[in-house]
């Protein structure tokens, strides 16, 4: 009976680790995605930025302060997140998880869901900045 129990243990043990790795991978994947959409974004602020300026717009006008804020909460981002993330570690390189423990990963998966958090708040600063900026553009 204790082998069973036992047994039972190191499955269930095992199935958390792999259900946090899971969980790990899909938040991974959710902040690359973002993060790659608003890579694409970038050129549109600039863009937009040139259009505000090429108008007459100020640069201490809140509209270009706003593109600017939005460009920099990206950079920002990506500085932190290859610093919290290398390359080479986990959760980058996927397959070093086998010999992680459940606390290590649970770690790595608090950590990932304030990069999610954090890319999501830059998202929201792109998002509102450039349309204010367009929404300006089509009213000059």
């Amino acid at each position: 009976m204790r082998y069973i129990f036992l047994l039972f243990f190191v499955l269930v043990s095992c199935e958390s680790q792999n259900n946090i790795h899971e969980q790990n991978v899909n938040l991974l994947n959710e902040v690359i995605t973002l993060h790659d959409e608003l890579m694409v974004d970038m050129k549109e602020l600039r863009s937009l930025k040139s259009q505000l300026e090429e108008a007459g717009i100020n640069s201490e006008d809140k509209l270009l302060i706003d593109l600017d804020n939005a460009r920099s909460s990206m950079m920002t981002f990506m500085k932190e997140f290859s610093e919290e993330f290398p390359f080479d570690k986990y959760p980058m390189d996927k397959d070093v998880y086998k010999d992680m423990d459940k606390a290590a990963l649970s770690t790595v998966n608090a950590k990932l869901i304030d990069q999610k958090k954090s890319i999501d708040l830059v998202s929201e600063l792109f998002e509102i900045s450039m349309l204010n900026a367009t929404d300006a553009i089509k009213n000059l």
